[in-house]
């Protein structure tokens, strides 16, 4: 479910134009998406054979959530859809482990703190008066887009459907619509410059609106984060043990990186742990570690 708005969370499946078994091509469209702001079409940017329908016709699905996969045909695509349901596990337990700690901080019930140096009421009515455009995600590989064209320049006045800019992906050259009315304010990236997904590329709204407020709140919010992040990545080196190679005489209680899903496999059938090789990233052990596991002989 792609990204298609600075608002949006999920899209509600509108109409399919393809079924399992289709071949399409890269500039098919496969579906139609309702957000909070739009009915818009998806496109699948690759060739291929439609292999998997994961939301059905009325269904909403999150912003990033598998809604198809489109592969050469008889490809196995289970293993992706295990790795989504493992990363929800993980991302379900790191914000309920947010949540405690935002708590325990003196944060409040949003498990949001104030920022320091941003007039809230500045913000609140800056955000009633514009539509931030962020930079889509445009395909399940893409990272970054380019922008390769701007079709609007700051001050111009812009419709729903309007073509904003032109971006570069990892895939092809797409078009971004800003679904929203107003006055062009300001242009984030030149033409030329990348910019990472969901990073602000534009803001449309009402003239004369103050939205420099938006910019300040969003690069303290991004210092807040690479702070947090770097907090976690000390306190994961302190306590977290190194990983021992399997052996039946490692300790049953000894603490090992797994995902909640291989945990609550391995519990299920009765398997310790430490008896099982990782080959998750840094040696976490995964859905299919649990699955393929043979027992020592002995």
């Amino acid at each position: 479910m792609p990204l298609l708005s600075d608002t949006m969370k999920e899209g509600v499946i509108a109409e399919w134009h393809v079924k399992v078994g289709d071949k399409i091509k890269s500039d098919d469209v496969i579906a139609e998406v309702e957000t909070d702001k739009a009915t818009m079409e998806v496109i699948p940017y690759v060739d291929g054979t439609v292999l998997y329908i994961g939301t059905k016709k009325g269904e909403a699905a999150k912003v990033n959530g598998i809604i198809a996969i489109v592969g050469k045909p008889g490809e196995d695509y289970k293993p992706l859809l295990e790795k989504e349901s493992e990363d929800k596990q993980a991302e379900s337990g790191e914000k309920a482990n947010t949540k405690k700690e935002n708590k325990n901080r003196g944060a409040d019930d949003k498990g949001e703190s104030s920022r320091p140096g941003v007039d809230e009421a500045a913000l609140a009515e800056a955000k009633k008066n514009v539509t931030v455009i962020r930079m889509p995600l445009l395909s399940d590989t893409m990272k970054e887009g380019k922008i390769v064209a701007w079709d609007k320049k700051v001050g111009d006045k812009v419709s729903s459907d309007d073509v904003l800019a032109e971006v570069e992906t990892d895939k092809a050259t797409m078009e971004v619509i800003g679904y929203a009315e107003g006055t062009l304010l300001y242009i984030g990236v030149e033409k030329g410059n990348s910019a990472k997904i969901n990073d602000i590329i534009a803001i449309v709204g009402k003239e004369g609106t103050d939205f420099r407020v938006i910019l300040d709140a969003e690069k303290n919010k991004s210092s807040d984060k690479q702070k947090e992040e770097g907090r976690s990545q000390e306190e994961d080196k302190a306590s977290e043990p190194a990983l021992e190679a399997p052996s039946e005489t490692t300790s049953a209680d000894g603490r090992v990186k797994a995902s909640p899903l291989a945990k609550r496999l391995a519990q299920e059938k009765n398997i310790p742990l430490n008896q099982i090789m990782g080959t998750g990233d840094g040696g976490r052990i995964i859905k299919r570690d649990v699955d393929n596991f043979v027992p020592k002989p002995g």
